[in-house]
């Protein structure tokens, strides 16, 4: 049967419509399952963290709403002041000097070499490991008369209490912060390095421009965003940072090494005081949540190729 001139757009604009329907309903079935793992594993128990940080809830009973007196107790409580400072020494103490060193090494690594795709491939090494099997490495390296303490020695150094003392148990667990994730930074600013626009540099060298002044006017800026990656991925990492404090020293000596984290896994878990857990991990991600938001802003613009 042949269609009349008239009917047969409206007949291809229901059969579009059609199709465009059987596709929709065909993504939507294949997007359920990991919908349905967003929702079960992350939106409900956010719901359930932010509800319960405006409640009192010891685990036993059933959650009694208390209103914002969860938050006030924070404001007189030094264990959470102290744990927020000790969060705060920790980041910057790892994140600044893995950054640093990163960014050393991924210059020579970005250029043509003979070994530097072996080179590249080793610095990994301690990123892929698992971070329990890291912690548990560095507590024997830093244990008594273990490796730290010998090659402090070769200098002449007394061997130190490094997890035990109170000064000292902290920078332990920032020197293995930053092996641990150094690898996984210099890989990410090598890929950027390789994709700056080599144009830019030859016509920096042909007018005259040293490497010092090439790093600082060129590189740097080119690479602004890669830099702001790496450091929101750092700082976040840091901040949330639980296993080498609780593996290490368990936030000791004194409460030297008890970062929020672990401050908040001892207030719910040790305590039974899972409101003020609660209230806690709220603070802690609203404080990741301006952290992030304020290196997008001094760090953002600018293009790395």
């Amino acid at each position: 049967m042949t269609l009349s001139p008239g009917l047969a757009p409206r007949v291809a604009r229901v059969s579009g419509q059609g199709q465009r329907w059987a596709e929709a309903r065909t993504g939507a079935l294949l997007s359920l399952p990991a919908a349905l793992y967003f929702l079960v594993f992350w939106v409900v128990p956010f719901a359930s963290a932010v509800y319960l940080s405006f409640t009192s809830y010891d685990l036993a009973g059933a959650p009694e709403w208390t209103g914002l007196d969860n938050y006030r107790r924070m404001l007189d409580d030094p264990g959470f002041w102290n744990s927020a400072r000790v969060t705060a020494v920790y980041t910057a103490g790892s994140v600044v000097p893995s950054i640093v060193l990163a960014l050393a090494i991924a210059v020579p690594l970005s250029k043509p070499g003979r070994y530097n795709a072996v080179l590249r491939a080793l610095v990994m090494i301690p990123a892929a490991m698992p971070l329990v099997a890291t912690s548990l490495t560095w507590s024997v390296i830093f244990a008594a008369d273990g490796l730290a303490d010998a090659l402090i020695g070769l200098a002449g150094a007394e061997p130190k209490p490094w997890l035990t003392d109170e000064g000292l148990a902290l920078w332990a667990l920032v020197i293995m912060t930053t092996w641990k994730h150094l690898g996984l930074f210099v890989i990410i600013l090598t890929a950027g390095l390789q994709g700056l626009p080599l144009s830019v540099f030859e016509a920096a060298g042909l007018d005259g421009a040293g490497p010092v002044r090439i790093f600082f006017r060129i590189t740097l800026p080119l690479l602004r965003r890669t830099l702001l990656f790496v450091l929101v991925i750092a700082v976040v990492g840091a901040m949330q940072s639980f296993v080498p404090a609780f593996l290490l020293t368990k936030g000791g000596p004194a409460g030297a090494t008890e970062v929020l984290p672990l401050y908040m896994w001892a207030t719910g878990f040790t305590f039974e005081r899972m409101g003020y857990a609660s209230a806690i991990a709220m603070v802690l991600l609203v404080a990741m949540l301006a952290l992030s938001v304020a290196q997008f802003r001094v760090l953002r613009g600018g293009e790395d190729g």
